[in-house]
């Protein structure tokens, strides 16, 4: 029995190697390389980050401290990426992310969707204010 189970490990750890392998000699695609890339951090949290590719991706997302000092502080998020799609035709995405939640647009994307999310948006109070330091007790 001792046998058995010692066979089957062996099998198992020799199975594995192989996948392991067989995932390590061969990528699918080769890497694309970034061919621009930016960044900014600031202290209050703040940021602005853009990248180019090879393959015609673009990202370029920026975000502003809203409310500083108060409980209602948040970052406001708008941004854009872009890629090209299986017919080689530029795709781009603008989106907006706040305290109300995310709005995207873009032309891959239908208008009564960008329009709802707006709308939701617009109309959804945000959370109420919790504080991670001093949790509530149930």
């Amino acid at each position: 029995m001792l046998k058995l189970l010692f066979s089957l490990c062996a099998l198992c750890l020799c199975l594995e190697l192989a996948a392991a392998a067989a995932l390590h000699t061969s990528p699918t695609h080769p890497p694309v390389a970034i061919l621009e890339s930016a960044q900014e951090k600031n202290k209050d949290g703040s940021y602005h980050f853009s990248y180019s590719a090879e393959d015609g991706t673009h990202r370029e997302e920026s975000a502003e401290l809203r409310n500083p000092g108060t409980k209602d502080e948040y970052l406001e998020i708008t941004g854009s990426y872009s890629y090209l799609d299986a017919d080689g035709k530029e795709v781009l995405v603008h989106y907006k992310a706040d305290n109300h939640g995310f709005v995207p647009e873009g032309g891959n994307i239908l208008p009564s969707i960008s329009l709802a999310a707006k709308l939701a948006s617009e109309q959804v109070d945000p959370a109420p204010h919790t504080s991670h330091e001093n949790p509530s007790k149930f």
